[in-house]
């Protein structure tokens, strides 16, 4: 049995916001049941009807509509007398050519589909089908606004109370290649634009196969924006103002079923049961298999329990916090909103549960300051600064203030600092980042270098070597994105150890390698030229190993303005 609590804990060591309305306990074990469902195709997005079946999408099947080509034809399966899963079969009414993902049911005889489109007899969207029978008749598409998937992963569910749909795509507004939507039904057959949930959830990475509670404040879903590079990870966040959909605690990985392969489409679908499916890719015999877990939920202490142990003068621990005690007061008239102190520390409670604690300290004054300066001029230019937190998650900072509070308590493990024509600069080494800090940056001109000094390769490899490598790849490809009209040169350089020839190549090799990347995420090809110069152009004496490692460096130049 695999327990695990979740410890909503934020913020720097000197200002901690605990969200903590409940913690979450997970009893994760395979059902054998699922043997059947699963082959050496890709399972992915189950969804439960009314009736019980088990809807999901497979990918690469060679009998679907689309054949082994197919990013998802629809299937089914139904549990039999027995208790075990039949063997599925091909929902093809359902199904195109395309990618095909059922997003719900609203009602036993209705199913909502995602198709990627055809572009000749149904279009790209979310569409309603009525069952007759074993079969499903096609009824129209949902309107809804402005909503497009520029990219080829599409996943979505239907809430509960089939008033909302949570989505994942690429489209307008995005942060990365997939971000998070929620789209909310106006009238039948009419739904809102699509809505980003922002950045406290959607990161520069992807975040996919998203599902929602039934009381719509808590989400899961996957990311592979965490630090240590494995594949995509499930994650969960507690929506903290239910005016809105862009407020949202910081995302916890659920470690338990999170493992070295890709997990994705966590899902609670049995609330009396307490029953979840999600996928994952390790020990699969294919790409995605599905699997179910338990799913328990523990309620953390109520406000007359935390009052109980302030009257007995013990120190209070919540959610793993010790609180030393000296004095207490303001207990009274907590049904609402009040404050206890305890010496030092100041806690504000929110509601007759205990939905938001704020722990402030009195901490030490340090004059910092944080300045951006133009490089010629040295005039002070305003700046965007985004970090990357210690859950992997890109975070943009409000303020110094928030900026510093992080810092000092390793919340930040690197930020970039940008400003509007101007080449961002990218901080991986922020353990050595004095109280003053002074960013120049290089207007956007031709000509203009700077070293990509945080891209780093295994040693005599073209290989990416740490995450601090993909985050500077990835802001590369953001001002590439957000400049489309520079166009640059990658140029590769080695130090003077061992055969120039052989260095001449592994210079272009890692070059080109980073030029592949930034394809990949969807730079035009014809904007990047590279060379390699081995060890012919040195900035350093190769003398000393210090000297070394600054000729070992990949060159950004701005080669022309179109």
């Amino acid at each position: 049995m695999i327990i695990m609590r979740n410890k909503y804990i934020f913020g720097a060591s000197s200002f901690l916001l605990l969200a903590f309305s409940f913690s979450t306990t997970l009893i994760a074990q395979e059902i054998s049941s699922l043997v059947a469902i699963n082959t050496p195709y890709d399972e992915q997005h189950p969804v439960i009807s009314p009736n019980g079946e088990l809807f999901y999408s497979v990918g690469f099947h060679p009998e679907n509509l689309g054949g082994a080509t197919d990013f998802g034809d629809i299937w089914m399966t139904k549990q039999g007398t027995s208790g075990e899963w039949e063997n599925p079969m091909h929902v093809k009414s359902l199904s195109t050519s395309g990618n095909d993902v059922l997003v719900g049911f609203p009602d036993a005889l209705t199913a909502y589909v995602y198709h990627s489109g055809d572009g000749v007899k149904i279009r790209q969207g979310i569409h309603q089908y009525a069952r007759f029978g074993s079969e499903w008749n096609y009824v129209r598409p949902l309107e809804m606004g402005n909503f497009r998937n520029q990219g080829t992963h599409f996943s979505g569910r239907l809430s509960q109370d089939k008033k909302v749909i949570i989505m994942a795509m690429n489209s307008f507004g995005s942060y990365g290649n997939e971000d998070i939507y929620i789209s909310e039904e106006i009238r039948e057959g009419v739904w809102s634009s699509p809505v980003n949930l922002g950045t406290d959830v959607n990161t520069f990475s992807q975040e996919l196969t998203p599902s929602i509670s039934s009381d719509l404040k808590r989400i899961y879903f996957a990311s592979n924006s965490n630090v240590s590079g494995r594949g995509r990870d499930i994650y969960t966040s507690q929506r903290l103002d239910l005016d809105s959909w862009t407020s949202w605690s910081e995302p916890e990985p659920l470690e338990q079923i999170n493992t070295e392969g890709a997990e994705l489409s966590y899902v609670l679908f049995d609330q009396d049961k307490s029953l979840a499916f999600y996928t994952s890719t390790q020990n699969s015999e294919g790409f995605g298999d599905i699997l179910m877990i338990t799913h328990q939920q523990e309620q953390w202490e109520s406000v007359a329990e935390v009052l109980d142990q302030v009257d007995k003068k013990e120190d209070l621990k919540i959610n793993q916090l010790a609180i030393k005690q000296d004095t207490v007061s303001n207990k009274e008239g907590l049904s609402k909103a009040s404050t206890v102190v305890v010496g030092n520390t100041q806690a504000l409670i929110v509601e007759d549960s205990i939905k938001t604690l704020i722990v402030e300290e009195e901490r030490i004054k340090i004059n910092r300051s944080l300045r951006v300066i133009d490089q010629q001029t040295k005039d002070a230019l305003p700046y965007i600064l985004v970090y990357t937190n210690a859950q992997g998650f890109k975070k943009t900072a409000a303020n110094q203030e928030e900026f510093w509070l992080a810092l000092d308590a390793d919340q930040i493990k690197s930020f970039t600092i940008s400003s509007e024509s101007y080449i961002p600069v990218f901080v991986a080494e922020t353990k050595k980042v004095a109280n003053e800090i002074v960013i120049a940056l290089q207007p956007i001109s031709t000509g203009a270098t700077i070293i990509l000094d945080n891209i780093q390769f295994n040693r005599g490899t073209s290989d990416f070597a740490d995450a601090n490598s993909i985050n500077q790849l990835d802001q590369l490809v953001e001002f590439l994105r957000a400049n489309a009209n520079v166009r640059i040169r990658l140029e590769g350089h080695t130090d003077n150890v061992g055969d120039p020839q052989l260095n001449k190549e592994l210079s272009m090799q890692r070059a080109s390698k980073i030029r592949g990347y930034l394809t990949l995420k969807g730079i035009d090809f014809e904007r990047i030229r590279i060379a390699g110069w081995g060890g012919s152009r040195p900035l350093a004496d190769n003398a000393s190993d210090d000297g070394k490692a600054k000729n070992r460096r990949v060159e950004m130049i701005i080669d022309r303005l179109n």
